[in-house]
């Protein structure tokens, strides 16, 4: 599968030291889940508020901020916007559940 993002990002400590870490669109994938679990239990929606404090996201901005991972997440086909009648959430689309099987 190609995958159109870093998996992994570095960047340097103030005492010098490389720290790896996983991207956003890592973080969401392994939050998010697939329709059918979704539909069964609400509280595996994905919803904003619960991206944001599944993957420990915080500060102002942080909606549009995930809004804008998501959206780029959707172009390339990973996840889907599912629209209920009183609300939107998210979840993995078939091709995101494979890249959340070969990333765990």
């Amino acid at each position: 599968m190609i995958i159109p993002f870093d998996l992994q990002t570095q960047a340097i400590a103030s005492d010098g030291r490389k720290c790896i870490f996983s991207t956003v669109y890592v973080d969401i994938i392994e939050i998010l889940t697939s329709p059918e679990e979704a539909l069964i239990d609400p509280e595996m929606q994905g919803t904003i508020d619960m991206i944001a404090e599944g993957g420990s996201f915080s500060g102002d901005g942080v909606d549009e901020f995930l809004l804008d991972a998501l959206k780029e997440l959707q172009a390339w086909e990973f996840v889907q916007e599912v629209n209920d009648k009183d609300y939107t959430y998210w979840v993995l689309s078939p091709k995101g559940l494979l890249l959340k099987a070969e990333i765990k």
